[in-house]
């Protein structure tokens, strides 16, 4: 079994037929997939400009974290789902497409990041030394799937 033959399979489920045999689920489910996006970073960017040092009233990563972590959670819940439904309504095309790989990648590299790292570095009010680099890099990583993500549309 080679990897074209899981993006064929995707690609043949019921599920993916549906998508590509209708007009409107491919653009309902992007549209839920961009939003989730949006609500997903515009958080984190709010955490991460503070874990960088960003004064925001007193309000510590720590307490941002709680406050935001369900949009945040949510937001990645929904754009994992929309994505394996965009999946599998176009799995052989994805499969030729230059830039959905490295997607892939970054996305895989910024959820361990982000669950692990990211974790640790907001858990205390008081950030460590090493909190603005986390915060910094996680930006980083998250802007690379979205820009990754247009790209899709584009190679």
């Amino acid at each position: 079994m080679n990897i074209y033959s899981i993006f064929q399979w995707a690609e043949d489920t019921r599920v993916g037929g549906w998508i590509r045999g209708n007009t409107w689920p491919f653009p309902l489910i992007e549209t839920f997939h961009i939003l989730a996006l949006a609500v997903f970073v515009g958080a984190l960017f709010l955490i991460d400009l503070r874990l960088m040092g960003v004064k925001m009233g007193g309000i510590t990563a720590a307490r941002m974290n709680r406050e935001l972590n369900v949009y945040i959670n949510w937001g990645i819940l929904i754009i994992l789902v929309s994505g394996a439904l965009l999946f599998a309504s176009e799995g052989g095309k994805l499969y030729q497409n230059d830039a959905f790989m490295p997607k892939m990648i970054v996305l895989l590299l910024a959820l361990v990041f982000h669950y692990t790292i990211h974790k640790k570095a907001v858990a205390t009010e008081q950030p460590p030394s090493w909190g603005a680099l986390a915060g910094a890099l996680s930006l980083l990583l998250w802007f690379g799937v979205g820009a990754a993500g247009r790209a899709i549309g584009f190679v």
